[in-house]
């Protein structure tokens, strides 16, 4: 966390700085211990996965802050490159809840409307027709007016 104004902020680059060094030495004594490399890789997906969840939540936790409500959208275009990110990207903890509950396959829909592709090479891609990706394009449109 750093001072920003006389209001605390979250730094990311830092916290990952610190949460990589700690996690370059658990995976150092996983290793001197023969841990084997899937277990290593496994462990280390779920602390990132960890990590970014309490990165969202320490980021989003007060909304009273001044700066939440002086901040100027920012239009920057994001790179998806996976469900994950599109999730890291969500600051609506009642919207991200929803989407991380809801069928992968309409993730990924997302995913790949996000990256530029239309209905039908979305339906090539994951082979499923045209008509259920509208359906469930549908859905998460009409259940986006709770949010």
């Amino acid at each position: 966390m750093q001072m920003k104004g006389g209001i605390m902020s979250y730094n990311y680059k830092k916290e990952y700085a610190k949460w990589k060094k700690w996690k370059d030495k658990e995976e150092a004594l996983l290793k001197h211990y023969d841990v084997p490399n899937k277990k290593i890789l496994e462990l280390r997906e779920f602390d990132k996965y960890q990590f970014n969840s309490n990165r969202r939540f320490v980021r989003n936790q007060n909304t009273t802050k001044e700066q939440y409500f002086s901040t100027i959208p920012s239009y920057d275009k994001k790179e998806f490159n996976n469900v994950s990110d599109i999730l890291d990207s969500i600051e609506d903890e009642a919207l991200y809840e929803y989407l991380k509950q809801e069928e992968p396959i309409l993730l990924v829909i997302i995913l790949l409307k996000l990256q530029g592709y239309n209905i039908k090479e979305i339906s090539n891609i994951i082979k499923v027709p045209i008509s259920t990706i509208y359906q469930k394009i549908s859905k998460i449109k009409k259940n986006f007016h709770d949010f």
